[in-house]
């Protein structure tokens, strides 16, 4: 009877234990945490003609400058323009009189064969512009010759880009190009013309782009051109938004789909771009899905669930 007992008595210890130990499982399964899922929008890759450009720095500068010079020795009169104003051809400048003139105006002056002797000489500018430095005030002695002012014309507006010769096939006169200002904007424009003259330091040629007037650039204004200059066809793209880069950005990569629910890191080399779409050299094949939106912060093998552009 004792026997019965202890042996009854083991096999209640044992079931218990056994019960025991698979409740203590199930609150674990309970307890874990589910792994997080990201909502992305994935793309699949396009085809795209890429234009490789020659970028370079060019600067403002106006062509035609026209100078207002004294006809004679003696001392400004009626000068009446200041540095900025528009001024035609043929408007009077300014009047000089000299010093025999001065002299004479205790004469009588309405002695007849002196009277044309006493009105100042008058000085006329020949360009219609801007006036961009007037170099004498009123009252100033001035010699026959000096320079009064400088009228720039602001249709002669052109922007000096030095080319490297090594760049001579790709850049010549009529070759279109497209100017990009500080602000952002971009000009279509072309080169007009270039000089035969390479400099002998640094080995560049200098070209010649003409800049509408309307634009009132300054002059001195740094501009970036870009030349257009060989052309790849049907090369893989991504949008710019779907491609991750390191901080040095020496190494970039895109998170891949491998099935529904599943993104992987997916090392990739990249080529040229255009303001949408980067050029794919390697990594990504046509028919693969790449995570366009969502794709920031995650890690290797991340669990995902793909969003339907235009669905909540």
């Amino acid at each position: 009877m004792q026997l019965k007992q202890k042996i009854f008595f083991i096999l209640l210890t044992l079931f218990t234990g056994l019960i025991s130990c698979s409740s203590k499982k199930d609150n674990a399964k309970e307890a874990e945490p589910e792994a997080p899922v990201t909502s992305v929008t994935i793309v699949s890759p396009t085809t795209q003609t890429f234009t490789d450009f020659i970028k370079l720095n060019g600067n403002t500068a106006f062509q035609k400058k026209l100078v207002v010079r004294a006809n004679i020795t003696g001392y400004i009169q009626n000068l009446h323009w200041k540095t900025g104003d528009i001024i035609k051809a043929g408007s009077l400048f300014c009047t000089i009189k000299t010093k025999e003139q001065d002299a004479l105006k205790n004469i009588d002056q309405r002695e007849p064969s002196l009277r044309q002797f006493q009105q100042p000489i008058k000085v006329v500018t020949g360009a219609t512009g801007f006036l961009t430095g007037v170099n004498y005030a009123q009252g100033d002695f001035v010699n026959e010759g000096d320079v009064l002012a400088t009228v720039t014309e602001p249709s002669s507006l052109v922007l000096m880009v030095n080319v490297p010769y090594e760049y001579h096939q790709y850049v010549y006169s009529g070759r279109s190009c497209t100017v990009e200002l500080p602000d952002g904007e971009k000009i279509f424009s072309s080169i007009s013309k270039g000089l035969p003259v390479i400099d002998s330091a640094s080995q560049t040629e200098q070209f010649y782009i003409r800049l509408p007037a309307k634009l009132n650039l300054p002059e001195g204004m740094n501009l970036i051109v870009s030349i257009p200059m060989k052309q790849k066809a049907f090369a893989v793209a991504l949008p710019l938004e779907a491609v991750q880069t390191n901080e040095t950005q020496d190494e970039f990569w895109v998170m891949k789909m491998i099935n529904d629910s599943m993104a992987v890191k997916a090392p990739i080399k990249v080529g040229s771009q255009n303001d949408s779409l980067k050029e794919i050299v390697s990594g990504v094949l046509i028919n693969d899905k790449i995570v366009v939106k969502g794709a920031y912060g995650l890690s290797d093998s991340s669990l995902v669930k793909i969003e339907t552009p235009g669905k909540e």
